[in-house]
């Protein structure tokens, strides 16, 4: 129990090699922890949210108390966990989180860390080239894609300068949630975004999108923003890039597309065919702690031209008078984003990068799209099972054709099960069950046993 805040060397050996030695044991019993725990006893909240005594306490109580709190929930690190989308949350990135954490130093600005923002703008950079982004583009790494796509819509808000009290917002009515709310947060008008509803393929209909903004604009309106998604949370369906690039353009209004799902499958070749187009945005959501693997908490913005982001979210106060000029090799972060404080991020995305190489990464996405694409023909040869879209990316979606109540009653058996954790989400009004296959533990055994439990569930055995 150290009673003082700065450890000596023994103190900080002792305390890493109990957290370590943890999370071994951690890691080597996942493969035999189930997918998701019952609902949290009231006891158990009661012993965790206990307040911090006078006097501190073991560490191996305090790990004790760890155990009682990830026995709870979703394991959303294990290879069984199947639903919304995964987060692998490789070892690797979790010590590159580690050290910065230990070594804390500001990445806000320039003055502050200019190595390890260096760091973070050749990842950034890197990124930019994924999607074929011309020169004079950067971005910035954020929390996740929520903050991205906000950050996104103030930028388009600012390019459309004194015209933003006309301005719409236009994206899918497949689209995630954080577009409306992004676009709520940046001042727009909840009656002026549009939720254009998608074609029978499930992507956004452009010929409906096109109607919209011509009849905004004779209303004396002004297209702001055109958000689209390359990789849904409900199917992984993609959005028709090039064509929605071709009305943006046309219309004048900043062209989004959040890839917070299936940006890095660009990787692969045939992630990269299936998202053409996406090379032609103002600006990319991107989030690693998705289809890159990393934890949770590393999220990103690219844009087309870095000077947008300058231009609408730089700001300094006269105590900052010190701190140099916003610069292109090594950036003010907080020139180009929300936040003024911020973590290193791209300590854990640059080491987990270098110390594996691209490769590995590439492997495990075309090993997702095979999974996905095993199991959609798989429960499409299975009867009354429906699947919803051909997987575009690492999401198959399906149900019965016996009705909601049956679809029900399969997620449930799913998830009682313990072997696997999946969600649901509604498309036309019908309940549909959903397979997101995004984690490096996720094995061709895991995926046997959830089309297993699908056929357990509609009685045709395992």
């Amino acid at each position: 129990m150290p009673e003082e805040l700065e450890l000596d060397s023994a103190a900080r050996l002792q305390l890493a090699e109990a957290a370590l030695r943890y999370a071994e044991d951690y890691l080597n019993d996942l493969p035999t922890t189930p997918a998701s725990y019952p609902p949290i006893a009231p006891d158990v909240v009661a012993r965790l949210a206990a307040p911090p005594p006078e006097q501190g306490r073991p560490i191996s109580q305090l790990l004790d108390l760890l155990s009682a709190a990830l026995e709870t929930g979703i394991d959303t690190s294990s290879g069984k966990f199947l639903s919304y989308i995964p987060s692998g949350g490789i070892y690797s990135a979790a010590i590159g989180r580690l050290l910065g954490a230990i070594t804390n130093r500001y990445t806000g600005g320039t003055h502050g860390a200019p190595g390890l923002i260096a760091i973070e703008a050749g990842v950034v950079r890197w990124m930019c080239g994924l999607f074929d982004l011309p020169d004079t583009s950067s971005g910035i790494l954020l929390s996740g894609g929520s903050i991205a796509n906000l950050t996104a819509t103030v930028a388009a808000r600012s390019r459309l300068g004194d015209d933003f009290a006309h301005g719409v917002v236009y994206t899918s009515e497949r689209a995630h949630h954080s577009i409306d709310k992004a676009a709520r947060i940046a001042g727009v008008h909840p009656d002026r975004i549009r939720a254009i509803p998608a074609d029978a393929s499930l992507r956004l209909d452009t010929a409906l999108l096109e109607a919209a903004i011509a009849a905004d604009t004779a209303a004396g309106m002004t297209p702001m923003l055109i958000a689209v998604s390359a990789g849904t949370t409900d199917t992984g369906t993609i959005d028709p890039l090039a064509e929605c690039a071709r009305i943006s353009r046309e219309a004048g209004a900043w062209f989004h597309v959040d890839a917070a799902y299936g940006g890095f499958f660009v990787l692969t070749r045939r992630g990269r065919e299936r998202l053409a187009g996406i090379e032609l945005a103002d600006s990319i959501t991107i989030d690693a702690h998705k289809s890159l693997f990393l934890p949770f908490g590393t999220g990103g913005l690219l844009v087309r031209q870095e000077r947008d982001l300058v231009d609408s979210l730089e700001g300094r106060g006269s105590y900052m008078q010190d701190v140099p000029e916003h610069g292109r090799e090594i950036p003010n972060y907080f020139a180009m984003g929300p936040e003024l404080t911020r973590p290193p991020r791209g300590l854990e995305a640059w080491l987990a990068l270098h110390l594996h190489g691209v490769e590995p990464f590439r492997v495990e996405l075309d090993r997702m799209l095979d999974l996905a694409a095993w199991t959609a023909e798989s429960l499409a040869a299975m009867p009354d099972i429906e699947v919803i879209a051909d997987p575009e990316l690492s999401i198959v979606a399906f149900r019965s054709t016996r009705g909601n109540g049956v679809s029900q009653s399969i997620a449930r058996h799913m998830n009682d099960s313990g072997d696997v954790h999946v969600s649901s989400t509604t498309v036309d009004g019908r309940f549909v069950v959903r397979l997101a296959f995004l984690s490096q533990r996720t094995s061709q055994d895991v995926a046997r046993r959830a089309v297993a439990l699908i056929g357990e569930a509609i009685g045709i055995g395992s």
